[in-house]
């Protein structure tokens, strides 16, 4: 018995030892967890947003616009997604079969971009091509 003194003290910090391996790698992954979630959450919010502005730019066909001051869409308080939109004249006016030689079809291109709050670095681009038309020969679009 004299030569055993001592074991239990070893046995019972290797025990120490092992539970606080077990305990730090709970730890970093439940916060890697959080950091893919938190990513995962802001690049929803920036799509969302790239999508708004797509969804704007569309909306105003058949005007033709450059980047102008970008909007915001709010996810939580204090963090702001933005998005920029810009469209254009693809083409000239163009006939479509089933449609009479006085009316003529125009071709847009919309883009839009979705960038995340500040704090992040994420961006989203939506690229789009919308034909508009019949317009009647002689309108300017």
């Amino acid at each position: 018995m004299k030569n055993e003194r001592g074991s239990a003290l070893v046995i019972t910090l290797m025990l120490l030892l092992i539970l606080t391996a077990i305990g730090i790698y709970a730890i970093n992954t439940a916060t890697s967890e959080i950091d893919v979630t938190l990513q995962s959450k802001v690049g929803t919010a920036t799509l969302n947003a790239a999508e708004a502005g797509i969804y704007i730019g569309i909306d105003r066909i058949p005007g033709v616009f450059l980047p102008s001051s970008p909007g915001t869409l709010t996810f939580n308080p204090g963090n702001q997604t933005s998005y920029s939109v810009t469209s254009g004249l693809t083409g000239s006016l163009t006939l479509r079969p089933g449609y009479g030689a006085n009316y003529r079809f125009a071709d847009f291109a919309v883009t839009s971009v979705g960038n995340a709050p500040p704090q992040f670095v994420a961006q989203k681009t939506v690229q789009s091509v919308i034909n508009y038309g019949p317009v009647p020969v002689g309108t300017m679009y």
